[in-house]
């Protein structure tokens, strides 16, 4: 149904976001396809609205993302879109826990070592058990992951600075003035 009524362009503002823009529990935005000049009266189950999740379960298997803003995304095929009861469950707790080496391994692994196609069907997907404590556990959990998740992001950024610090450095300590002079003697 999405792809009869999408008209894909290279730029834009609306988003239709396929799988190659979830990773890592993050929107990957780098490849992007616009939408805007398609038939948005046709495509209402495919918007995208703040705290859904989505899931791939077609290729590369189990990456999640959370969308961070109205009125910009659609969803793309072979991408699901989880959208939880936020007075039962933390949208961000439940990314963390799709995220976890345990649910990879207890729930998506259990649906996929029975398909003998690496996808998971939108039935399998509904039948995924995740642990649930209470609203103010889940937030505490969530609170106590996005500061390691920051603490890393830090340290990325400084490493990626002491790289480039590093390759100016080793450049100018490389460079020697004259030096095609004192290679012909």
């Amino acid at each position: 149904e999405f792809t009869e009524h999408v008209t894909y362009q290279e730029d834009g503002k609306i988003i239709a976001l396929r799988g190659l823009n979830v990773r890592d529990g993050h929107l990957d935005l780098n490849q992007v396809k616009y939408i805007d000049g398609s038939n948005f009266a046709k495509l209402s189950r495919s918007k995208l609205v703040i705290n859904d999740m989505l899931f791939t379960y077609v290729g590369t298997i189990g990456n999640v993302a959370l969308i961070d803003e109205n009125e910009k995304y659609y969803l793309a095929p072979n991408v699901s879109r989880i959208r939880f009861d936020e007075s039962i469950i933390n949208p961000k707790y439940a990314l963390y826990i799709f995220m976890s080496q345990s649910f990879h391994r207890t729930q998506i692994n259990k649906f996929l070592n029975s398909s003998s196609m690496k996808n998971l069907s939108m039935e399998n997907i509904r039948k995924f058990i995740l642990p649930i404590p209470p609203l103010s556990t889940q937030s505490r959990i969530v609170s106590i992951l996005d500061t390691f998740e920051q603490s890393i992001s830090n340290l990325e950024e400084q490493l990626a600075m002491r790289e480039k610090q590093y390759e100016y450095y080793r450049n100018q300590l490389l460079t020697f003035e004259g030096e095609e002079e004192r290679g012909k003697t």
